[in-house]
């Protein structure tokens, strides 16, 4: 099999799972809901269809039963239910494992069996074992009527029910000689096969629509799917009388196919032939009557008029995202390059207008392109945000707990990289929220809170980054509580705890083994999951803050940049050296006053602002092993949200590419390297390193 169409079945496919997951998360509050059953029923149609296509049989075959039980949903005879949903999304979460299969170059195996006969089941408007201690109705969600109108006792119907009634059974579909007909057939109600023998009495024309409600026949009789009349068992001829039946219930009293209505008179007259007026045949018992075919509706082409009259192409096609990356990577180099340029023609001074003028319009167009390939890379949170609710849904239940989930800004747009390497990160932060946070109902309760808790998930641009908040209205974090947790658990010790800042407190869950559960669920308890948060996060370049409040909640908000393609930096001097700084960590340039600096249980801290008392980070000592003397050296101070660091002189901002560096030990000083205009290779810093090495010297 070609591997483009493998590769784009396999993209396509993903996307449909992700849209029938949420909309199967959907149908659970609003299982009466026409528009999400027809949309789930195509999904697992089209995914049918396209493994059909690339022989995976077991997959077509696991489609086909969800199919079948959303086929019958959409009919009205079922109505989807809690335990029914569940099986489903299992169901859908072993397609992912198929697609999986297939992405690897595997034939999919057949699927659990047990799963697969409780998706047969529900479909057959049973209960599966395994759910009938959940459900006290049937999977239908109503009570079974018989055919003749009796109300059976027993809500769940039992594998070995009695025989089904038979009726009549209508169907259109082509005829040998051209044109379609109505196909009657007597069978028994719970045979679902599509009829197939023509002997039968046909009517021609018509196209009843399908599943349509019928009314119900004289005293005795009654409607099943399609159209069904009860008859006598013995009889297995359909009688005219029972097909006049069939014909009213489908085209109105006195009515079949082919025969015109009364015109209005009052109607304008028109052209177009309605389908309706069709010459008027009346045809004898067991006779069939051919009556003009009417045209077929012409095929829409996938295309969109124009304001111009004309035609226009699909406005999106689907692009291997390796091919965005090298465009990026080309566009870094680009810029580097710009820079160099601009600083070659600022050295030489205003005695070449011409040359000047060109590099500042190459600058311009530089920056165009750079713009435009990064919005090429950009992606909504949505993307981000559309596994939560299954999330949710899952972790509440298996926690007994009630929680709602509300998530805003889905149309915030964010680097593509910086999506795929959140997913996992925000699945946890929501876990954490749930099984920490937010209290059980009776808890909540005795708090005066309402039973069900609130989760809130959001995004919002700020300038040229991006801030994702995951909060709960729940019991919010003890400081203080967490620090002893740290010190039994031997990750600080107790004189490290005595310097420590309430908000370094708070930090110590990011901790590898930290904890405040004592007991290891499937959820949580083993201590690892938020120290990959804020790994994952620092990679991104970007921060975490914690805001809590012990008994009305917590919020964790990650920040992060646009784009991680081209960061802009602060260059600064340090004696005879050049480092650089992210932009984004800076919060302020300021003059050192000596006097403001003080030791404070043994670690310097300095007072900025008027108000603020920040940690004192000489990058002499750090980086030289020679503290720098603010009296006798030039000093300048760079305010960053980890404290002050201490540098000789800043030297201005640039844009730059990051190239990474084979640095693998956690508390690795350097975010990567770049080339300055100068062409000189920079090592830029990270401040959240620099101030955990300050404080454990």
């Amino acid at each position: 099999m070609d591997n483009d169409i493998l590769q784009e079945f396999l993209a396509e496919s993903r996307e449909l799972l992700s849209q029938a997951q949420d909309q199967l998360l959907q149908l659970e509050s609003r299982p009466d809901d026409a528009g999400l059953l027809a949309a789930i029923f195509r999904a697992f149609h089209t995914l049918k269809g396209g493994a059909g296509f690339l022989e995976a049989q077991n997959m077509v075959d696991w489609c086909h039963h969800l199919e079948d039980l959303f086929d019958k949903m959409r009919a009205g005879k079922l109505r989807a239910t809690a335990p029914m949903i569940d099986a489903i999304l299992r169901a859908t979460d072993v397609i992912t494992a198929m697609l999986d299969d297939m992405a690897h170059g595997e034939n999919p195996g057949p699927g659990p069996a047990d799963l697969g006969q409780d998706i047969q089941a529900f479909a057959a408007g049973e209960v599966p074992v395994s759910a009938a201690g959940e459900v006290p109705v049937s999977a239908a969600g109503e009570v079974p009527v018989s055919a003749t109108g009796e109300t059976p006792e027993a809500t769940i119907k039992a594998p070995q029910s009695e025989p089904a009634p038979e009726g009549i059974w209508v169907t259109q579909a082509q005829r040998d000689g051209g044109g379609t007909g109505l196909f009657a057939e007597r069978r028994d109600v719970a045979d679902t096969a599509p009829a197939t023998a023509p002997h039968m009495e046909s009517a021609q024309g018509g196209h009843p629509p399908p599943n349509l409600p019928l009314p119900p026949l004289p005293p005795g009789e009654g409607w099943g799917e399609g159209a069904r009349a009860d008859h006598p068992a013995s009889s297995e001829e359909i009688t005219q009388d029972e097909f006049e039946h069939v014909l009213d219930a489908l085209y109105g009293p006195g009515q079949a196919p082919g025969l015109a209505p009364v015109p209005d008179p009052a109607a304008p007259a028109s052209g177009k032939v309605e389908s309706g007026e069709i010459e008027h045949v009346t045809p004898q018992a067991g006779q069939t009557v051919d009556v003009p075919k009417a045209e077929p509706a012409a095929a829409t082409p996938r295309v969109a008029n124009g304001t111009n009259g004309g035609v226009t192409e699909e406005a999106t096609i689907r692009v291997d995202s390796t091919r965005l990356d090298q465009a990026m990577n080309q566009v870094g180099e680009l810029v580097l390059l710009r820079n160099r340029l601009s600083a070659a023609v600022a050295r030489m001074g205003q005695d070449d207008e011409a040359l000047a003028r060109l590099a500042r319009e190459t600058d311009l167009a530089v920056n165009d392109l750079q713009n435009t390939v990064m919005r090429l890379r950009m992606q909504p949170c949505k993307r981000l945000f559309q596994s939560l609710p299954r999330v949710v849904r899952d972790a509440s239940r298996a926690l007994g707990k009630k929680v709602r989930l509300d998530i805003e800004g889905e149309d915030v747009e964010i680097d593509k990289t910086v999506i795929d390497a959140l997913s996992g990160p925000l699945i946890h932060l929501v876990r954490n929220a749930l099984d920490h946070g937010i209290e059980e109902p009776d808890a909540r309760r005795q708090a005066g809170k309402p039973e069900e808790g609130v989760l809130r998930v959001a995004a919002r641009h700020l300038g040229d980054k991006v801030q994702i908040a995951v909060g709960d209205d729940g019991r919010g974090m003890n400081a203080q509580r967490i620090m002893q947790l740290g010190i039994a658990k031997g990750l600080i010790t107790a004189q490290e705890a005595a310097r420590l800042s309430e908000r370094e407190m708070l930090e110590l869950i990011f901790l590898p083994g930290f904890s405040t559960k004592e007991q290891v669920s499937e959820l949580s308890g083993r201590g690892v999951g938020m120290d990959v948060v804020r790994s994952t996060v620092a990679s991104l370049r970007g921060r975490i803050d914690i805001d809590t409040a012990p008994g009305k909640g917590s919020t964790l908000t990650l920040e992060l940049p646009l784009t991680m393609a081209v960061l802009p930096v602060l260059y600064f001097r340090l004696r005879r050296e050049t480092y650089a700084l992210p932009v984004t960590a800076i919060e302020n340039l300021l003059a050192i006053d000596p006097a403001q600096v003080h030791a404070i249980s043994g670690r310097l801290m300095v007072q900025v602002d008027g108000e603020r008392v920040v940690p004192y980070i000489d990058l002499g000592q750090l980086l030289q092993n020679s503290p720098i003397d603010l009296i006798r050296e030039q000093s300048e101070g760079i305010l960053i949200e980890q404290g002050l660091l201490v540098v000789s002189e800043a030297m201005g901002t640039e844009d730059s590419v990051v190239k990474p560096l084979d640095i693998t030990t956690r508390d690795a000083l350097y975010q990567g390297a770049t080339i300055s205009g100068n062409g000189e290779v920079v090592l830029i810093l990270d401040g959240a390193t620099l101030s955990r090495v300050q404080r454990k010297s």
